[in-house]
């Protein structure tokens, strides 16, 4: 596909799009729903509007409480402008979508297509089988070049949603921005460490001493006994967990895949040895003591103090202050004694169900061409941003940056972008997240993000158990299991880190962790596991 230039002032400008989107002429096929798709002589092929006679589709979708009325949204009125078709929106709150989305699956009563649409794997392999969600890869290969040439060039995507009946009933949201792919990162206070005249650590022994100095060393110079050297809070230990587990060789905080074979993680001796570390920050006070019972509220305002040395989560900003959120590094993976191998979880960048057509849709083939755009360079960055010179703006001549636009009377720029501008403030959409866009955004601590990402974690990315698709038996059975599995995992984690459960206790843990029939959950994971690999 040629390279287009980033989107332009107005869609009206449609001569440099037309190669979006370019195929043959070729017949409707009706995929899912035959005797009903459009008649082809009203759809384009190629280039836009899709449609020479305007049509309108019914369009279900998830709508955040940010976001203005989908009718008024920049982003769906430039869309019909570009594209000839026009919707009618259902767009029930994200409290009440649910509830909406299976009432019309229940009813039969289903829409054209749902966008922004949440369906869940249940959903595509229920109301896929039933023919309500119609199969998409005929449309795909026919209809759909650019949706077409990232399953080409990416196997794990092709895999990832494609259904055990070998059917694609959802297409996703597609996320290659390195920063959201290292999703879970580990957060180290280099000034702490510069006033201590201290390297950051390279091995877990080497950040067990660092956390000890900031307890004993007074690393923030202020006389005072008031540093908190590892913190985390409900919300953030799944991440935590996760940046720790990669020094004892895992990638994922329940199911791994080492090696094509699917290992239990949490009764393993790699997790029996962080269980350790965590025990031993306890007994020396180097943990949070307020860390299993405090809200992200509580650690934030902790974090805006400048007393926490080592947290995770998406980004420094996120629990320091913007300001001070250069104070800290990203923290590389680490070793230990049970891994020599440095290694970083790597987020699938892949988010399932977010669009769907169903079989009540007589125009499927415009349909998915009107969808496809958003798997552009150009289309992703609109449906992210909007319009140039409305949503956003290059910062530079030589367009190598560019910067949100705030206009007066809204107090952020996602209060604008969700009230006026596009669904993406708040709703997953169908699309790419490209980053040879969204890394030029000239927002001085997201590039300092991008950058502690390239340099300390995209070389070690790992990925680990992969978006897989289980059968309705499976995941009924799973989701029986699991739900003892967790709730007693979770506990006895609690309970070891705390000194509550002395880690002698271990193998009592993992036989009872047996006895709650472990092997037959990692049997159905490694099934699926092993039918995702097939998938071709």
């Amino acid at each position: 596909m040629q390279k287009h230039v980033m989107i332009g002032l107005s869609f009206t400008l449609t001569g440099m799009l037309l190669t979006a989107c370019s195929k043959e002429p070729v017949a409707p096929t009706g995929e899912g729903n035959q005797g009903k798709a459009s008649a082809p002589v009203n759809l384009n092929t190629s280039g836009f509007p899709v449609v020479k006679e305007k049509i309108t589709l019914n369009l279900l979708g998830s709508k955040a409480a940010i976001q203005g009325s989908w009718d008024q949204l920049q982003f769906f009125q430039e869309m019909e402008k570009l594209t000839n078709i026009g919707l009618k929106f259902d767009t029930p709150s994200s409290d009440s979508y649910n509830e909406k989305k299976n009432l019309a699956f229940a009813s039969g009563e289903v829409p054209d297509l749902f966008f922004g649409g949440n369906l869940t794997v249940n959903d595509e392999i229920t109301y896929g089988g039933q023919g309500v969600l119609i199969p998409l890869e005929s449309l795909i290969e026919k209809y759909a070049p650019n949706v077409k040439k990232l399953i080409d060039t990416n196997p794990d995507l092709k895999r990832s949603i494609t259904t055990i009946d070998g059917h694609i009933y959802a297409l996703p949201q597609i996320n290659n921005v390195p920063r959201d792919q290292a999703l879970a990162k580990l957060w180290l206070n280099k000034q702490w460490l510069s006033n201590l005249g201290l390297q950051p650590p390279t091995t877990i022994d080497g950040l067990y001493q660092v956390l000890k100095d900031f307890k004993d060393k007074d690393p923030n110079k202020n006389g005072k006994a008031d540093e908190i050297p590892l913190s985390f809070d409900k919300a953030t230990l799944p991440m935590l967990r996760t940046s720790l587990l990669s020094s004892f060789g895992f990638v994922n905080n329940r199911v791994d895949v080492i090696q094509d074979k699917v290992v239990y993680v949490s009764v393993q001796e790699g997790y029996k040895q962080y269980l350790t570390f965590m025990n031993k920050l306890t007994k020396d006070k180097l943990l949070d003591e307020e860390a299993f019972t405090q809200t992200n509220q509580q650690m934030v305002a902790k974090g805006n103090g400048g007393r926490i040395g080592v947290f995770s989560n998406a980004g420094a900003y996120l629990v320091s202050t913007v300001e001070d959120s250069y104070n800290y590094m990203a923290l590389p993976p680490l070793t230990s004694s049970t891994n020599s191998t440095k290694m970083w979880p790597k987020s699938p960048g892949i988010t399932r169900g977010t669009f769907a057509i169903t079989n009540k849709n007589k125009h499927q083939e415009a349909t998915m061409r009107w969808v496809d755009y958003l798997y552009s360079p150009e289309g992703g960055a609109f449906a992210s941003q909007g319009l140039e010179g409305i949503g956003w703006k290059w910062s530079d001549a030589g367009k190598t940056k560019w910067s949100k636009i705030l206009p007066e009377g809204y107090k952020n720029t996602e209060e604008f972008r969700g009230g006026k501008i596009t669904p993406s403030a708040g709703t997953v959409l169908p699309g790419i997240v490209d980053s040879d866009f969204i890394l030029k955004l000239d927002l001085a601590h997201v590039s300092n993000l991008d950058k502690e990402v390239k340099q300390s974690y995209t070389p070690y990315l790992r990925n680990g158990y992969p978006s897989v698709y289980f059968t309705q038996e499976e995941q009924k059975r799973l989701s029986t299991l699991e739900a003892d599995l967790n709730t007693y995992i979770d506990q006895m984690e609690a309970k070891f880190i705390l000194g509550n459960e002395p880690l002698q206790n271990w193998d009592k843990y993992v036989d009872t962790i047996k006895k709650m029939k472990m092997d037959e959950a990692v049997g159905i994971y490694q099934a699926a596991y092993d039918r995702w690999k097939q998938v071709k």
